[in-house]
């Protein structure tokens, strides 16, 4: 067992977590003035790598408009006031789209089919079928 902490270390330990939320905060607001900035430029990327990332956004944003409407209007005015952070998520979701559909034409054949690994099999050295019995 251990002995129990006195007033002194508790309030040591609340000091040291309130600096660093403190510090947190600062990191944070700086880290979301910086994005504020760079978020149009951003989202014209995004348009750039691939569009229809927009494009389902604002889709499943109506849909939910549609369907939930109470929902659909605050997870569109979420998005708005915090454009920001959605600029760079659909940014980052455009980015992996992209890069997805390059690394699958990287791959693909100029006919449009596939390459497939295969591995020669030598057929004149093993002509016994497999389950059957060796017979010498």
């Amino acid at each position: 067992m251990g002995r129990r902490p006195s007033i002194l270390h508790i309030l040591l330990a609340f000091f040291v977590f309130f600096a660093f939320l403190y510090v947190g905060i600062y990191i944070a607001k700086w880290f979301l003035y910086l994005l504020g900035v760079i978020a149009p430029v951003l989202l014209i990327a995004a348009a750039f790598l691939n569009f229809s990332t927009l494009k389902n956004f604002v889709r499943y944003l109506w849909g939910l408009i549609r369907n939930k409407p109470v929902f659909g209007l605050l997870l569109t005015i979420l998005a708005i006031v915090g454009f920001p952070i959605t600029a760079a998520v659909l940014f980052l979701r455009a980015r992996s789209q992209y890069l997805k559909r390059r690394t699958f034409h990287e791959k693909m054949t100029a006919d449009g089919s596939e390459y497939i690994d295969y591995e020669i099999i030598d057929e004149r050295g093993n002509n016994r079928g497999i389950g059957m019995k060796n017979d010498r």
